[in-house]
């Protein structure tokens, strides 16, 4: 199993709010549907069966610990979201001032408040390159202990019930499509539960 692919599935799943929300993204295009492990008792596993496949995102987002890495994100990104908009606020006063005072002062106390207001701006857009960074790496860190933590769930699983392989499936574009499949190969809610059992 590549490490790295659990990194990059859980980027796409992240449920945490981002503090970058006003960047710019491309439209997300449609995703395939994915199965959903659902509130019925979960189909027998059928006893000849080679592969099985988890929905990664459900896995995360119903798991104590993908709840509790959503958490740290979210608490983390809304303290540096916080930072961000105090700076915005007080660039937007200050240019406020300047544009309804102009005319009223002089030119050279006028110079020196657009001096700090572009001082002000450098430093807020400093601040946002480094509440991404800090976020970024805070993400990786989480994903990082969600992978460390799944990987032998699913091993065990794995050799428990003979199979081949597992494989992972993502609401997100780039994930495996299942078009036809026996819900009993449908692991979700085990690995949920397996995971939730672990000290």
């Amino acid at each position: 199993m590549q490490r790295l692919a659990f990194l990059i599935v859980a980027f796409a799943f992240s449920t945490v709010h981002a503090f970058a929300q006003t960047t710019a993204q491309p439209p997300a295009r449609p995703a395939a549907p994915v199965p959903q492990p659902s509130a019925q008792p979960p189909a027998p596993f059928p006893a000849d069966a080679k592969i099985a496949f988890v929905n990664l995102q459900f896995v995360f987002s119903e798991s104590a610990l993908g709840k509790q890495g959503n958490e740290r994100l979210k608490v983390f990104n809304d303290k540096l979201f916080a930072g961000l908009s105090a700076r915005d606020k007080e660039i937007q006063g200050l240019s406020e001032k300047i544009k309804t005072q102009q005319s009223a002062i002089e030119a050279s106390v006028l110079k020196v408040w657009a001096n700090d207001l572009q001082r002000l701006q450098r430093e807020a857009q400093f601040a946002q390159q480094e509440a991404r960074v800090q976020s970024s790496q805070l993400q990786q860190e989480v994903f990082a202990d969600f992978e460390r933590r799944i990987v032998p769930v699913l091993d065990t699983l794995r050799v428990e019930k003979r199979l081949h392989a597992i494989f992972a499936v993502q609401p997100e574009g780039g994930g495996l499509t299942l078009l036809s499949y026996d819900p009993g190969l449908d692991l979700s809610s085990e690995v949920v539960k397996r995971l939730n059992a672990l000290k």
